[in-house]
């Protein structure tokens, strides 16, 4: 199920925390074949592909098989503590990143604009 094949690869996504993907990490991925460790770069972007070389659909005539494609999917966090707010402020500012003040999310400014 956690597989889309596309001839002889196949194809999946795997979840990684947003600090795990800007930081690096490992996390572990179930192939057909067990568990393979992949190594999440420093500053991985969403949507990234890593190849795992032949761990895909065996070929049916002949040797070999296709490769595994997993798409990384960095996820944001929700729900933040304040103590978790401030430090996301902080790395913002040190990047020179424009963000929402303090209380002036998307609910707010919907708000404002029915106003």
């Amino acid at each position: 199920d956690r597989f889309e094949r596309n001839g002889f690869d196949l194809r999946a996504a795997v979840h990684v925390p947003m600090v795990a993907a800007a930081l690096g990490s490992t996390v572990l991925f179930e192939t057909l074949d067990g568990d393979e460790e992949l190594a999440i770069a420093p500053g991985t972007q969403s949507g990234y592909v890593m190849r795992i070389r032949g761990r895909g659909v065996p070929h049916v005539r002949g040797r070999g098989r296709g490769d595994i494609l997993v798409r990384i999917v960095v996820d944001t966090p929700t729900g933040i503590t304040r103590t978790q707010e401030v430090m996301l402020r902080q790395l913002a500012a040190d990047r020179g990143e424009d963000v929402a003040p303090p209380g002036k999310g998307i609910r707010s400014h919907l708000r404002s604009a029915r106003s």
